[in-house]
Formats: C-alpha cells, sequence, structure tokens
C-alpha cells in the first residue's frame, strides 16, 4: 500500500519545462510523511544525478537530493507540497514517463512510476530579448522541441531581429527531430456524464495518476477487457496496464475473470472505498 500512497503523491499535470530544467509537484494528500532520501528519480528511464536535483518547499527552502539523509530528513505535513527540480533537457511533447524512488521512515527504500504529459502551455516560454545571444546559445543547447524554436524564432523577428540569434535559432530549429506519431498522443482523459460532473473531476483526486485514470475509465467504457484490449486502447504499454489492473484488484475496485479479462467498480464505489480508506488512516493517527 506504501507504493500505492507514494504515486498519489504526484500531482498530475504538474510535469512542465521551465527556466530551470523539467519540473514537477508532490503534494502530501494522505498523512505525514518523513523522507530519509532520494534514491531514484527517473524521466523516460534516464536516471538524473541526485545532484542535479533539487526539492523546493519554498523560495526560502530549497534541498539537495543527495543531501537528504536519515539525519537530516524531509518532513512533509500534510497537504503541503513540494515542487521537484530536475535540472535537464527539457522535455518534448507527448507523454512521459516519471519514476521517483524515495527512503521513507518506517518503511525503508520504496518508489512509484507514473506518467503525465508536456502540453504545449508546458513548453518553456522566454523572450529572447531579455537574453544576449550567448545566453540564447546555452538555452537552445537544452532545447529539443521544434515548437520552441519557433516561438523564439517569430519574437526575435518582431523584436531585436539579431542576425546571429536568428542564425543561431534556425540552425538548432532545423536540426530538431520533428515529432513522431507516438509523441503526438495525448493522454487527454474523456469527459463522461455522471450527472453531477464529470468522471475525470470525480477520479483525479481519487487515483492522482494519469494511466490509473485512463486504464479504469478505459475498462469502464469497454465493459471489461484484458491487458491487450485496454493497451491498446490507451497510450500505455500492455505491462504498465496489467500492472495498474493487478493493483486495482488488490485495492478492491476490480476484479478478473476466468477468461484473464477485468471489471471495474462504479465510480460511486470507487470514491465511497477511497473516503472509507481515508477515514481508517486519519483515525490511526489521531
Amino acid at each position: 500500500m506504501i507504493e500505492q500512497y507514494l504515486e498519489r503523491l504526484f500531482t498530475w499535470e504538474s510535469l512542465e519545462n521551465t527556466e530551470r530544467g523539467v519540473e514537477f509537484e508532490l503534494k502530501n494528500r494522505l498523512i505525514e510523511a518523513e523522507f530519509e532520501g532520494v534514491t531514484v528519480v527517473k524521466l523516460d528511464g534516464k536516471s538524473i544525478p541526485l545532484e542535479d536535483i533539487t526539492l523546493e518547499l519554498s523560495a526560502d527552502e530549497r534541498y539537495r537530493a543527495d543531501k537528504i539523509t536519515p539525519e537530516s530528513p524531509l518532513e512533509l505535513d500534510l497537504a503541503e507540497t513540494v515542487q521537484v527540480i530536475c535540472d535537464r533537457k527539457r522535455l518534448r511533447l507527448g507523454v512521459h514517463e516519471v519514476e521517483m524512488g524515495l527512503q521513507v521512515e518506517g518503511y525503508g527504500e520504496v518508489d512509484f512510476t507514473t506518467d503525465d504529459e508536456i502540453r504545449m502551455e508546458d513548453l518553456i516560454d522566454v523572450d529572447p530579448a531579455d537574453m544576449t545571444v550567448a545566453e540564447l546559445r546555452e538555452l537552445a543547447g537544452d532545447i529539443t522541441e521544434p515548437k520552441t524554436f519557433e516561438r523564439l524564432l517569430e519574437r526575435e523577428r518582431e523584436g531585436k531581429a539579431r542576425k546571429t540569434a536568428i542564425e543561431l535559432l534556425e540552425e538548432r530549429h532545423e536540426a530538431a527531430e520533428p515529432l513522431d506519431e507516438s509523441e503526438m498522443v495525448r493522454s487527454e482523459i474523456p469527459e463522461r456524464d455522471t450527472g453531477g460532473g464529470s468522471v475525470n473531476e470525480l477520479l483525479v483526486d481519487v487515483f492522482e495518476s494519469p494511466q490509473r485514470v485512463s486504464v479504469y475509465l478505459t475498462v469502464q467504457t469497454l465493459g471489461s477487457g484484458t491487458p491487450e484490449e485496454i493497451a491498446s486502447r490507451t497510450v500505455f504499454p500492455e505491462r504498465v496496464v496489467a500492472s495498474t489492473l493487478e493493483d486495482f484488484e488488490s485495492e478492491g475496485i476490480a476484479e478478473r475473470t476466468a477468461d484473464d479479462a477485468y471489471t471495474v467498480a462504479s465510480p460511486v464505489k470507487v470514491l465511497q472505498k477511497r473516503q472509507s480508506e481515508l477515514w481508517s488512516v486519519l483515525r490511526g493517527t489521531m
């Protein structure tokens, strides 16, 4: 259950590109926790050196990941958020896998893997007029997304229109690989009417993970389905779907039939179950 709790730390749609690198948010939605270390952070399967990762509680409270230890832990109160800042090249449009491992007081080393999406509004958005050509060259070295170069070029041409800057951005834009079909697939969850609002509005707070919501709604739409059938209708590989369905089964919100197909409980029953679990946990901490 601790892995499922950790996955819910991740704030869906928080993955973004910024001037600092790639960032995402964790929010403590269940119980007070004490992190005694960060063991790993991966983006799309590639590890980020811990010395290149910063955990920011506020503008005045920042911790380098490799400095968090049992002797110097990071405490996260209920409802508190922490921004995870990765000093690495900016991500491209599309769905990306995020993996994070933590050493949690009382539980040892645990980790979670989830998916989130870089959308157009998450691309780095700066005005080249505020930068020297040297600073622009350094920034361009971290960008692989053609749309970002298009933005920079448009603003440079409408602003200072420096020949060197335009030539630099044109060269980098031409070298940037166009999106392939898989990167253009979005993980948006379809709206479905429940009489009192959309299912995704209801489930975002319950599952706190895009693949979990997507898999759940796909099974609900189909009525039942095998991991292979469900994976074919989502952007996630079959192994991720199978693992998610197994988690649902262990959580009591899905059942597996004799032919290895899965069915899921109604959204109302899922919400009721989660509320009951939350109250049980809270009562245990009082």
